[in-house]
């Protein structure tokens, strides 16, 4: 830290605003302190929230304009210092990578002056000036100029209007999407793109172990090389995060009852464990396995067509190992029914098969169209997804593109209670109707990342349908104030 209680004797304009904010900043801690939130409802909440964001958006304008104005001073030479990057990590206790961020930051997004002492305007100016109102957060400025430093070397013009249509989409993207339309206008603007770098894998240390213990369960040990550890850590990235969610169970008179918010209460290491069994199941329905006795690996379970249908009763795995109607039955709910009719002996009188799920073509079909799960908002991928019939299958639903669609377990097992539909629109798209406490006229969405994936960088993209992203965030469609989900 650098000693400057000499050069405060006498404070500046500077200082004594920043003390009236600190003090602003205390009376609104005090008031938390006392409860002021506790009476916010689900839309107060979120509101409070979003205008305590947009005050936070504003606060890095400070900092690219001192950042920037040291740099144009020298000040860093003052300080024994090299650059800014070493006044920050010095002077504030930034770690390299976030003082590097800051002074990356303020280089493009920083009012500038020439060297005969005029004012220049940033490189940036469509997203200076949406930082400054508060419209983009620091993480999006980040990504925002990170793809547009990709494409310094391209026409100017076009790099200005993927930096305004970056801007524009900044203000009703979730991060993810956004830094998928990123990605594209990147490509949009230079279709050459930039080839990512190989890693050097270390094949001598590679081993991978597995026993099965005597309770039962399985354990082991393994070393993977960077290509491959970066392979199932992307795989389970997506798998791992806490799922949470709220149901309205009904009274005993039928009403509906309380609502109830349901909380993932699984540790890391249980919910790391699931999503790999989340992989070994998506796996299992793939037509890539690898064969065993002559046919794909398959998981066969004992079990009479009436207790499977009933949920209850017990039945067995192949080993002879038991397992429970439930269980068969969630087994069976991706996968293709068989099954035996055998004689009291155990001899096969007959085979059955029933055709219940996507087939390996239109599951591919799916996959281009949706990109993942269907639900608005949600970001799991393809391959972590359930075919769902919009038209249930035992409701004579057939099994066809224009009646599937993706979703995530998660949702899939929920959207039900919490009021969602699914309907594939006139242009053959999945859109999801909200509940009526959420939007009263019930307006279709459609996931962003469907419309971005069919978005022609030479058409306008509009996102202005999506009014809704989570039935837990609770956010108010344009021009209705809905009075919030029924007690």
């Amino acid at each position: 830290m650098y000693s400057t209680s000499e050069e405060r004797v006498d404070s500046h304009p500077l200082h004594a605003a920043v003390d009236t904010v600190r003090t602003s900043l205390e009376h609104l801690i005090k008031l938390i302190d006392d409860g002021a939130h506790t009476d916010l409802g689900a839309f107060g909440l979120v509101d409070t929230l979003q205008q305590w964001e947009t005050l936070r958006n504003t606060m890095p304008v400070i900092d690219r304009a001192l950042i920037q104005h040291g740099t144009e001073q020298g000040h860093p030479g003052v300080l024994s210092e090299r650059t800014m990057v070493g006044v920050l990590k010095n002077g504030l206790r930034l770690s390299a990578g976030e003082a590097v961020r800051r002074v990356k930051a303020a280089e493009h997004l920083a009012d500038r002056t020439s060297m005969v002492g005029e004012p220049l305007p940033a490189i940036r100016e469509h997203l200076s000036q949406a930082q400054r109102d508060g419209a983009v957060t620091p993480e999006q400025v980040s990504l925002i100029d990170q793809t547009l430093r990709k494409v310094a070397h391209c026409d100017p013009e076009r790099i200005t209007m993927g930096e305004e249509l970056l801007v524009e989409q900044a203000g009703k993207l979730g991060f993810k999407d956004l830094t998928l339309f990123a990605a594209k206008l990147a490509e949009a603007i230079d279709p050459d793109g930039i080839l990512p770098c190989d890693e050097k894998a270390q094949h001598d240390r590679r081993y991978f172990r597995v026993r099965q213990r005597g309770d039962g369960c399985w354990a082991g040990e393994f070393v993977l090389t960077g290509k491959a550890g970066q392979k199932l850590a992307t795989l389970l990235s997506s798998l791992t995060k806490p799922q949470t969610g709220s149901v309205r169970p009904d009274n005993a008179d039928g009403s509906p009852g309380k609502k109830q918010v349901l909380k993932d209460e699984r540790t890391v290491g249980q919910r790391k464990h699931d999503a790999f069994e989340a992989l070994l199941d998506a796996l299992l329905r793939g037509q890539d396995v690898p064969a065993s006795g002559g046919t794909p690996a398959t998981v066969l379970i004992n079990i009479s067509w009436e207790e499977f249908c009933r949920e209850f009763g017990m039945g067995s795995y192949a080993d002879g190992s038991p397992v429970s109607a439930r269980t068969a039955r969630d087994l069976a709910d991706q996968a293709d029914i068989a099954w035996c009719v055998k004689t009291p002996k155990g001899a096969v009188l007959d085979l059955y098969r029933s055709r219940r799920i996507a087939s390996l073509a239109q599951t591919l079909a799916l996959y281009a169209r949706d990109s993942g799960c269907s639900f608005p908002g949600c970001d799991v991928a393809p391959q972590w997804c359930e075919r769902h019939h919009v038209v249930a299958w035992q409701d004579g639903g057939n099994t066809n593109i224009g009646n599937l669609t993706l979703v995530c377990s998660f949702h899939h097992h929920h959207f039900a209670k919490h009021g969602w539909r699914c309907q594939i629109n006139a242009d053959g798209l999945p859109e999801w109707i909200p509940p009526k406490w959420m939007d009263p006229l019930q307006r279709p969405i459609l996931n962003h990342r469907i419309t971005i994936n069919n978005w022609d960088p030479q058409e306008p993209l509009n996102l202005d349908t999506a009014v809704v992203e989570d039935p837990a965030a609770g956010k108010k469609p344009p021009g209705t104030k809905p009075a919030g989900p029924p007690e």
